[in-house]
């Protein structure tokens, strides 16, 4: 079951792609780009350097997981509980270190430059999902998820369950859609829902640094980092990427070294 969830996630992300982006464009949540038709080749483009980028850090990722198992390295290699336990454990431990990571994102400069590419899209769309910078990519795939799930002594089967519920939600988060009232109200109680995360693609800053739980949002209410904000209420993206051109492919994969404040001032004095 573990290696057939494993082996269908490529799946379910292209499904929920279609799906998603078949909803936003009958029952939109949000405003549309004014070009819609550049914004999805744009941020497609973007997608498909990061998705190649994610599946060769996915490897690396795997090897680290199976080789720690191997060994029993790691907490959970280190307690004799059942098996599902240390899968349910594994998972939340995983979710935690996550956001941590996204916290770091946010809080170094020199990380938060590769980051920005993902906050910079000013429409939120399915094809913002996968709108991150290869950089970026590396830092959560390769040294986060393989370092954590050394020192958490991840089972194989928790990386797997966790990518499974991961994926479509990821999905879904940054979509131009939204659930119903009632059903947003509770999920929200435990997932980082579209709505919850939505508030964290603000162009505030105290809401951007907000909502970083990527599956649960118990992290978030734990440590204080969210606020109730309406998704259709806040203005989303970067003040730094207010041009057109700035949306290209190519500017989005060379920003983090270009000096974008020069840019963000001359905007001011206009």
């Amino acid at each position: 079951m573990i290696e057939f969830l494993g082996n269908i996630q490529p799946i379910i992300l292209l499904f929920m792609l279609v799906l998603m982006y078949s909803i936003e464009n009958i029952f939109p949540y949000l405003e549309k780009p004014d070009r819609p038709a550049q914004h999805y080749k744009r941020n497609y483009g973007t997608s498909v350097i990061s998705f190649v980028v994610n599946a060769l850090m996915g490897a690396i990722v795997v090897m680290a997981i199976v080789t720690a198992n191997h060994k029993q390295i790691g907490l959970l290699n280190l307690v004799n509980i059942p098996k599902y336990a240390k899968i349910i454990i594994g998972i939340l431990l995983f979710d935690f270190g996550s956001y941590l990571t996204h916290n770091l994102q946010h809080r170094i400069p020199l990380l938060w430059r590769f980051h920005r590419v993902h906050h910079s899209d000013f429409h939120l769309n399915s094809s913002s999902s996968l709108r991150f910078h290869p950089v970026d990519v590396i830092v959560s795939q390769c040294i986060y998820q393989s370092l954590g799930a050394i020192v958490i002594g991840l089972p194989v089967s928790a990386f797997v369950i966790y990518g499974t519920i991961a994926i479509p939600l990821l999905i879904m988060q940054h979509s131009n859609v939204r659930l119903p009232q009632n059903v947003e109200r509770v999920a929200c109680l435990i997932f980082a829902t579209p709505c919850w995360h939505k508030i964290h693609h603000s162009t505030e800053q105290p809401l951007t640094d907000s909502h970083y739980g990527d599956v649960f949002s118990l992290w978030d209410r734990l440590f204080g980092t969210w606020g109730y904000t309406k998704p259709h209420e806040i203005k989303y993206g970067l003040d730094e990427f207010k041009s057109n051109e700035q949306h290209q492919v190519w500017y989005l994969l060379k920003s983090p070294v270009k000096n974008n404040q020069r840019l963000l001032d001359d905007q001011r004095q206009e």
